[in-house]
C-alpha cells in the first residue's frame, strides 16, 4: 500500500527542543487506527507459549543426589543447589551455622581460594545469591545456557570441598551482629514469626531464630559451621535443579563435579507443636500492640494443603495504608471485617508457614496500645469464623487469587528452578501450574471449614509484643475459640 505521510507542525522556536517530541503526537497529523485492526500485509505470526516445552525432568544418581531440570529452549539459565538443611537441622554446638553459611557463599575451597571462585563467577558475568530458611539453604545463579556446567563447577567446589576458616566465620558474624543491632528493637513481620514459632514450638530447633539475634551470633563457630556441613550437606539430602538447558547435560556436570559427595539421608529432629504463650510488654520501639495467634496447621504432604492455602487467600490483610488495585486482596475478610471498619487497627494479616512435618497459621495485627485488648477479641472473632459458612463468591475470589500467585510464580525462571527443587525435596515429583491449579479448583466450602475446625482444636499461641500490658492470658483468649 503507499506509505502514509505524517505532517508535523514545528514547535516555535522558542519552545524547548525537548518538549517536540511530545508535540509530534499531540498535534500527529496520522489517521487513527484501532488497536485491534492487523498489521499490514504482515502474516500473523503463530501464538508462543511461555509454558516450558518439555516437562521436568528428575534422575536420581547413584550417591542419592537427585536433579530435575526442564528446559524452556531459553539462552539464559537459572541454576539451583538446594541442600535440605537450615535452623531445624542446627543444635547448641551447631546453631548459627545456617546464618553464617548463608553469608560465605564462595569462600575458599581445597582446590582455589576465595578470589578465585569469586572471579570464576564474576568471569561468567553473574552472581551468586544464597538463603537459609528453617528447612533449607538454597544457592542460585543465572547464566548463559551454555555456563551451566561451568557454574555447577563452581557449586560443587563451594559444596563438597569448603574450607571454612575462622577469620571467614568472623567476618560473616560481624555481617550478622550489624543486622542484629538494626534489628534490635524492630517488631515487624520476620520477628513476629520468630517469637510466634518459639512459642509454638518450644525448646525445639525450630524456634531458633531465622533473623540474627546477638545470642544466637554468639555461638556461632568456625568448627560449629564445619561440623554443620560435614553433617548435613550429604548427596541424599541434595537437589540440583536448573531450567534452561538439556537434562542429560546437568546430570553428566552434577555426577563430575558432586561426585565426591556422599553420605546419608539426614532428618531434623521431629517437630513438636505444643502452644503456649510469650508476652513482652514493652519490647520493640514502635509504640504499637502486636499480637497474633497461631495454630498447629498442614505439612507439605497434607491432603488439606491446598485448602489451607485457599483459606489463608480468603483471611488475606495487610496494612491500613494501601494503594488498592486489582489483585491486592482489598475484597478480603481482613481487610472488608477488619481494617476498613476499625480505624485503630493498623495492619491485620493472616499468614501461613509449611514443613515437612508441620505447619504454622497465623492471624497477627497491630493496633494503638489503648486497643490491644479489642485487638485480641477482634482476632478471636476472625479466628472463630473460619469455621462459620463461606460463601461462594469469597471462596472463588480466594482460588482466583492463589492460583494467580501459583501461575506468576511459575512463570519466572528463578521461580521455576526454585519451585522445582523445593517439590523434589517435598515429594520427589513436581507438579505443573496446571496440576496445582486443579487442586486448588477442586477445594469446596465445605473443605476449608473443615481445616479451619482442625486447626482452631490445637492448642492456642499467643505471641503479643510491644506495648501490651494488661492483655489476657493465653488460656482466657483460648476459652473464647469456639473448637477448644
Amino acid at each position: 500500500g503507499t506509505m502514509l505521510t505524517r505532517t508535523v507542525r514545528r514547535p516555535a522556536q522558542h519552545v524547548r527542543q525537548f518538549g517536540s517530541l511530545l508535540n509530534m503526537f499531540q498535534t500527529s497529523k496520522m489517521p487513527r487506527v484501532p488497536l485491534s485492526e492487523g498489521m499490514v500485509d504482515v502474516p500473523a505470526k503463530a501464538a508462543t507459549s511461555i509454558v516450558p516445552t518439555d516437562a521436568p525432568a528428575i534422575t536420581t544418581l547413584p550417591s542419592g543426589l537427585r536433579v530435575v531440570t526442564c528446559d524452556d529452549k531459553s539462552p539464559v539459565a537459572s541454576v539451583g543447589v538446594f541442600v535440605e538443611a537450615g535452623q531445624r537441622f542446627e543444635d547448641e554446638y551447631t546453631q548459627g551455622s545456617s546464618l553464617a553459611l548463608e553469608r560465605m557463599i564462595l569462600g575458599p575451597t581445597q582446590n582455589h581460594s576465595a578470589l578465585a571462585m569469586n572471579r570464576a563467577v564474576a568471569g561468567l558475568g553473574t552472581g551468586v545469591s544464597a538463603s537459609a530458611s528453617k528447612e533449607l539453604i538454597s544457592y542460585g545463579a543465572e547464566v548463559l545456557r551454555t555456563d551451566v556446567p561451568a557454574m555447577l563447577q563452581i557449586f560443587g567446589e563451594a559444596i563438597c570441598n569448603p574450607v571454612i576458616n575462622q577469620w571467614d566465620v568472623d567476618a560473616a558474624k560481624k555481617m550478622l551482629s550489624e543486622q542484629a543491632e538494626e534489628r534490635q528493637y524492630l517488631v515487624d513481620e520476620v520477628s513476629m514469626s520468630d517469637m510466634a514459632h518459639s512459642t509454638a514450638y518450644v525448646n525445639t530447633p525450630l524456634a531458633f531464630p531465622s533473623a540474627p539475634t546477638t545470642n544466637a551470633i554468639e555461638m556461632i563457630s568456625a568448627e560449629g559451621v564445619s561440623a554443620f556441613m560435614n553433617a548435613f550437606y550429604t548427596a541424599p539430602n541434595t537437589v540440583v535443579a536448573a531450567v534452561g538447558v538439556e537434562h542429560d547435560e546437568v546430570v553428566e556436570a552434577v555426577d563430575k563435579y558432586f561426585g565426591s559427595l556422599g553420605g546419608e539421608k539426614m532428618s531434623p529432629m521431629a517437630a513438636k507443636y505444643q502452644g503456649g504463650e510469650i508476652q513482652m510488654p514493652g519490647y520493640g520501639s514502635d509504640g504499637m500492640a502486636h499480637v497474633a495467634l497461631s495454630f498447629e496447621s498442614v505439612n507439605w504432604t497434607d491432603d488439606s494443603l491446598a485448602a489451607v492455602s485457599v483459606l489463608q487467600m480468603m483471611m488475606g490483610g495487610g496494612g491500613s495504608f494501601s494503594a488498592g488495585g486489582p489483585g491486592k486482596g482489598m475484597y478480603t475478610r481482613l481487610y472488608e471485617q477488619v481494617l476498613n471498619k476499625y480505624g485503630f487497627v493498623q495492619s491485620a494479616m493472616c499468614s501461613q508457614v509449611v514443613y515437612s512435618d508441620t505447619g504454622l497459621f497465623t492471624l497477627y495485627g497491630i493496633s494503638f496500645p489503648q486497643y490491644a485488648n479489642q485487638l485480641v477479641a477482634i482476632l478471636v472473632e476472625q479466628a472463630n469464623k473460619m469455621a462459620g459458612p463461606v460463601n461462594a463468591t469469597e471462596l472463588s475470589r480466594a482460588k482466583n487469587l492463589l492460583k494467580s500467585y501459583i501461575s506468576m510464580h511459575l512463570e519466572s525462571r528463578y521461580g521455576l528452578s526454585d519451585d522445582m527443587g523445593r517439590a523434589v525435596i517435598a515429594y520427589n515429583q513436581v507438579k505443573s501450574a496446571q496440576e496445582l491449579c486443579a487442586q486448588v479448583d477442586a477445594v469446596t466450602a465445605k473443605d476449608v471449614q473443615e481445616i479451619a475446625k482442625k486447626m482452631l482444636s490445637t492448642k492456642l499461641s499467643v505471641t503479643a509484643l510491644g506495648d501490651v500490658s494488661g492483655l489476657p492470658s493465653r488460656d482466657d483468649v483460648a476459652r473464647q475459640i469456639t473448637e477448644k
